[in-house]
C-alpha cells in the first residue's frame, strides 16, 4: 500500500513538474569578495550581502541528523566501523555512495533558485586522509584528491553562489561534540607533540586549498576552524592557543592566496578574538554561531559584536532558537541579522531522521528512518542500496517549511519549484505536504 501511494504521489509531481526549466547555463563569473570595514563588496565596491545555507551532513556526518546509527559517537566511528568490517577501500566506496547522493548538482540548482547566494560547504580531515596518521587519499593519477571540493566550487561557480569552505572537523577534535569527528575526545589544542602534529596537519591542509583555488571567485572566504572549544570545560580552554592556530593558519593561507576573506570564528562570542590589527590580519570576517532562546539574547549578541569595534564584517554561520523555554523563531532571529548589517547561513540544507520533515531545521528532511544504517551489523549491500537513496529529489525528502520562514528574506526568494506559474507552485507545495501527512498515516499501521 505504501508503495502504491508513493508511486501515485510521484506521478503527479512528474506530471506538475512538466513545466518549462529554466536553461542550466552557467551563471556570469561572479566577482571576488573583499572588506571594506564591517561591509563584504565586490571588485566594484559594491555591498553583498551572503544569505546562504549549510550543505550540513555531506562531507561529514551528524548523529542527530543523517542515516546511521553509531550511538552517537560521530562520523569517525561509522568510519572506522565499515573500514574493521570491509577495508579502506571499501568502507570509502560506501561512502562514496553516500556522497554522490546527499548532494548533487540537483542540490545546488534548488538553492540558486530559492533565492540563496551562498553555501557554507562543512568538511573534515577524512575527506582527504584515510587515516588518522595523515595518509593522502590520491586520485588515479596520484595526486591528492581534493574531487568532492573541485565539485561543489564547480557548481558554485556555474549556479552563481558564492562558496564558504568550512573547515568542520580536525584530526584530533577542536571540541567535544560529534560534529568535528568524534564526542568527547578533544585534544587538538593539546601543547604537546600530539597537539602541535595536529595543528600542523591542519595548516598543512588549508595551505594545500588555498593554493588550488587561489583567485577563484566563486569561494567566498575560508572558514578556519568549525566552534574551536565548543563544550569544553572553561577551565581547560586555552584561547591563546586558537588564535595563535588561526595566526599560522592566516599566514599559510595568505602566502598561496593572498587576496581570499579569511574567515575567523569564536563560536558563541567574538569577544575572544584580538583585534584584527593586533595581529596584522586584513580582509578578514569574524563569525559566531547562535543557538538562542530569545531575540533580546541574539539582539544583545550582535550589539556586543559590533561593541568590540573589530572594524570587520560579521558573518552568523549557523544559528537555530535552541534551549529551554523557546521564545525566538528563525524568522525573528533574521530580523535581527537583517536590521544589523550581518551575513547569515541557516543550518542546515537537509536532515535524515524520522522527524526532520516537519522541523524548522531543514530546508528538506524526510518523514521516517527506515532507511538508517547499522555500520557494525548491516552488510555492505545493505548500506549501499540506503545511502543511495539519499538524494534530495527522490522520494526520500520533502519540504519542510524552515524555507517558508526564510525566503521572505532573500531578495529574489522564490518558491523551491518555482519554474511556472504560482498556480503549479502552489500545487507542488501542497503535493509535498500532502505526501507528508500519507506517510505519517501509513507509519501508523505499518
Amino acid at each position: 500500500m505504501k508503495k502504491t501511494i508513493a508511486l501515485l504521489f510521484s506521478a503527479l509531481m512528474l506530471l506538475l513538474c512538466a513545466v518549462p526549466a529554466l536553461a542550466d547555463e552557467a551563471a556570469p563569473a561572479l566577482s571576488a569578495l573583499h572588506t571594506e570595514g564591517e561591509r563584504i563588496v565586490d571588485e566594484n565596491g559594491t555591498q553583498v550581502m551572503l544569505r546562504g545555507v549549510n550543505l550540513g551532513g555531506w562531507l561529514i556526518q551528524e548523529d542527530w541528523f543523517c542515516p546511521a546509527d553509531n550511538g552517537e559517537q560521530g562520523d569517525h566511528k561509522t568510519l572506522e566501523t565499515l573500514i574493521s568490517r570491509f577495508g579502506v577501500e571499501k568502507a570509502y566506496e560506501l561512502y562514496n555512495v553516500y556522497w554522490d547522493n546527499w548532494i548533487k548538482e540537483y542540490d545546488f540548482k534548488e538553492i540558486k533558485q530559492m533565492g540563496f547566494n551562498c553555501v557554507r560547504i562543512p568538511f573534515w580531515y577524512r575527506n582527504f586522509q584515510s587515516d588518522d596518521n595523515g595518509t593522502w587519499i590520491r586520485n588515479d593519477a596520484g595526486e591528492i584528491d581534493f574531487g568532492r571540493l573541485d565539485f561543489a566550487v564547480s557548481m558554485c561557480e556555474k549556479y552563481g553562489l558564492y562558496a564558504v569552505l568550512d573547515y568542520h572537523g580536525m584530526n584530533g577534535c577542536q571540541g567535544m561534540q560529534d560534529h568535528c569527528g568524534q564526542k568527547n575526545n578533544y585534544h587538538f589544542f593539546d601543547q604537546n607533540d600530539a597537539g602541535k602534529e595536529y595543528r600542523r596537519q591542519a595548516v598543512e591542509l588549508w595551505s594545500l586549498i588555498a593554493e588550488r583555488y587561489a583567485g577563484n571567485g566563486a569561494i567566498a572566504m575560508f572558514d578556519i576552524i568549525n566552534e574551536p572549544l565548543c563544550d569544553v570545560p572553561l577551565i581547560s580552554r586555552n584561547y591563546t592557543a586558537v588564535n595563535d592556530f588561526y595566526n599560522d593558519a592566516y599566514k599559510a593561507i595568505r602566502e598561496k592566496d593572498p587576496s581570499r576573506m579569511i574567515c575567523m570564528m569564536g563560536t558563541w562570542d567574538i569577544g575572544k578574538l584580538p583585534k584584527p590589527r593586533s595581529r596584522g590580519w586584513t580582509n578578514v570576517v569574524y563569525q559566531m554561531h547562535l543557538y538562542n532562546a530569545t531575540k533580546d539574547s541574539v539582539e544583545t549578541r550582535i550589539d556586543a559584536s559590533y561593541a568590540l569595534r573589530y572594524n570587520v564584517p560579521l558573518f552568523i554561520g549557523e544559528f537555530h532558537p535552541t534551549g529551554d523555554n523557546v521564545k525566538l523563531t528563525v524568522a525573528e532571529m533574521l530580523e535581527v541579522y537583517e536590521e544589523g548589517g550581518v551575513n547569515w547561513c541557516v543550518w542546515t540544507w537537509k536532515g535524515y531522521n524520522s522527524w526532520a520533515a516537519w522541523a524548522d531545521w531543514f530546508i528538506y528532511g524526510s518523514v521516517n528512518d527506515d532507511l538508517m544504517v547499522d555500520p557494525a551489523n548491516d552488510s555492505y549491500e545493505e548500506i549501499a542500496e540506503k545511502w543511495g537513496r539519499m538524494s534530495t529529489e527522490g522520494d526520500v525528502f520533502y519540504s519542510g517549511h524552515l524555507d517558508e520562514e526564510v525566503l521572505p528574506f532573500l531578495p529574489d526568494g522564490k518558491e523551491p519549484s518555482d519554474e511556472g506559474s504560482a498556480f503549479i507552485s502552489f500545487f507542488k507545495k501542497l503535493i509535498r505536504k500532502l505526501r507528508i501527512v500519507f506517510e505519517l498515516i501509513i507509519d501508523l499501521f505499518t
